[in-house]
């Protein structure tokens, strides 16, 4: 069994075998780097978009939101933003703004640039 897979048993088939291949690729990626120079942020970034596509507001939404283990109705609550404006968010169709982005991190316990 090799290591993606341990993982994943390990997590309980609950996150994706591919996506966890992708980020040990890039932890090896990483580790192979000459310890005098590490890897930029940007270019850590630029690889993991590479390996992920690029991770959009309503992913960043829903992953927050699952790591606080809420429902949309629970986060809308929290947030005082409309269900349906959080589940258009989350399907991509509804922008999110600064205003909007700091009610959501208050909710989520995040900073809210990391949702724009």
């Amino acid at each position: 069994m090799n290591v993606a897979q341990k993982i994943h048993k390990e997590l309980d088939k609950k996150a994706d075998l591919k996506l966890i291949k992708k980020v040990i690729s890039l932890y090896e990626k990483l580790k192979q780097e000459d310890d005098d120079e590490l890897m930029s942020y940007d270019d850590a970034m630029e690889h993991l978009n590479d390996l992920l596509g690029e991770v959009t507001a309503a992913d960043k939404v829903k992953a927050f939101r699952g790591r606080e283990n809420m429902t949309q109705k629970e986060l809308a609550k929290k947030s005082d933003i409309a269900q349906q404006h959080i589940s258009e968010i989350e399907r991509g169709t509804r922008p999110v703004g600064v205003t909007t982005a700091k009610k959501l991190a208050s909710a989520l316990n995040c900073d809210y640039r990391s949702l724009l």
